[in-house]
């Protein structure tokens, strides 16, 4: 997410021989290693929905605290259709791009330098989130909502061993990188032009086995993943590999397809077939992933610095957000104030919060370098690759 980082620089894309007026042929490069200011932006974009998401709970009926059944339907609807909404693609859209970047890491530095990467900008944070992140988030949730669990001190180290929260992610994308490794050492290239096209409709076999009754994947946040749910996000991952591989670049109008994604959110019925719904919730999640790869190429294609900081501080900002999320739902839960304005006030408080916290202790220290990269304030020079 970042100048530094291999992962929004574009290498040369590959030759291959595909009609030149195809929509999917591959678009030369014009200069070496630009980065993907569009591709950049939507993977934060999606980072910083998890915050939107993780508030909208709250005023589901049946989610965190049952805050949803205090409120009239016509309101805790709205909140269970914006929950669905972005549950049903966001996860999807994110691990596309984790495999588009993990195979350009790849290309551009090999094996080794893709290995050690992740190892830094993945293993390390979760190591360290699983001593701070994880703790502090099971506290919030004891001291904010009502629960049996019991925790001794000396256990608050180990919780991960139990949940890795809303980190579960960083250890998916550990189980996906190996394996991608593993495969590249076989041999196997991620460009071969048919096959990986059918990680579209073979999504919908694992969509069909999920057990949660909400629109999209169910949540593995356990030591050991769920094999459901990690090989249906492998099916995103490897397509975002195959992405980069066979050099195919998002075009504007691909945005057409999220009105029809849309559509498919709205069709979904409970009383559906359950190989109809599954179809459906596949469906919406690939035309939301090409749709917002369309949106994205059309809206931030151009570099803005403010685009590219929020881009770096996306990562801060999600693994320190639900803590704060759930601390300010419990402090505001009483007050005689609209639900819409408790929620608006979460998500900017938490926002405005861990943006401070990253300008003024995280940018330009050891964290953020962990996180992105080395940073250099702005009118300094940089000694870092641009």
């Amino acid at each position: 997410m970042s100048a530094d980082n291999p992962e929004t620089t574009r290498q040369a894309e590959p030759n291959h021989d595909s009609a030149a007026d195809s929509p999917l042929a591959p678009v030369p490069a014009r200069a070496a290693n630009p980065r993907f200011h569009d591709l950049d932006a939507l993977r934060a974009s999606a980072m910083l929905l998890g915050i939107v998401l993780h508030a909208v709970l709250f005023f589901m009926p049946g989610a965190w605290g049952g805050g949803g059944e205090e409120y009239p339907e016509e309101v805790s609807g709205v909140y269970t259709l914006a929950f669905f909404a972005i549950h049903g693609f966001r996860m999807q859209v994110f691990f596309l791009l984790s495999g588009f970047f993990t195979a350009m890491l790849w290309q551009r530095r090999g094996l080794q330098e893709l290995v050690m990467h992740r190892l830094k900008r993945i293993g390390l944070p979760l190591a360290i989130g699983a001593v701070t992140v994880i703790p502090v988030t099971t506290w919030a949730f004891l001291w904010a909502l009502p629960s049996d669990d019991e925790f001794q001190l000396w256990w608050w180290p180990l919780i991960w061993l139990t949940t890795f929260t809303h980190l579960w992610f960083l250890w998916f994308l550990l189980w996906l990188g190996a394996g991608f490794a593993a495969l590249a050492k076989l041999g196997v290239k991620f460009d071969h032009p048919v096959i990986w096209w059918l990680a579209i409709p073979l999504t919908v076999a694992p969509q069909l086995l999920m057990d949660e009754p909400v629109f999209g994947p169910d949540t593995s946040d356990g030591l050991i993943p769920s094999p459901i749910v990690i090989g249906y996000y492998a099916l995103f991952f490897a397509f975002g590999a195959f992405f980069y591989r066979r050099g195919i670049r998002a075009r504007p109008w691909w945005s057409a397809a999220l009105p029809p994604a849309l559509t498919f959110l709205y069709e979904v019925k409970a009383e559906w077939a359950a190989p109809a719904a599954a179809a459906l919730q596949a469906g919406y999640a690939w035309l939301m992933c090409f749709g917002l790869m369309g949106l994205f190429s059309w809206v931030a294609a151009k570099e803005r610095f403010w685009v590219r900081y929020v881009s770096d501080a996306s990562y801060w900002l999600y693994l320190w957000h639900l803590p704060l999320i759930v601390v300010e739902y419990k402090l505001i839960r009483d007050l005689p104030i609209s639900p819409h304005i408790k929620f608006a006030l979460m998500c900017a408080a938490t926002t405005a919060i861990l943006l401070v916290a990253y300008q003024l202790g995280v940018r330009y220290t050891p964290i953020g370098t962990m996180l992105n990269g080395k940073r250099t304030r702005r009118g300094t020079v940089s000694t870092t690759n641009v």
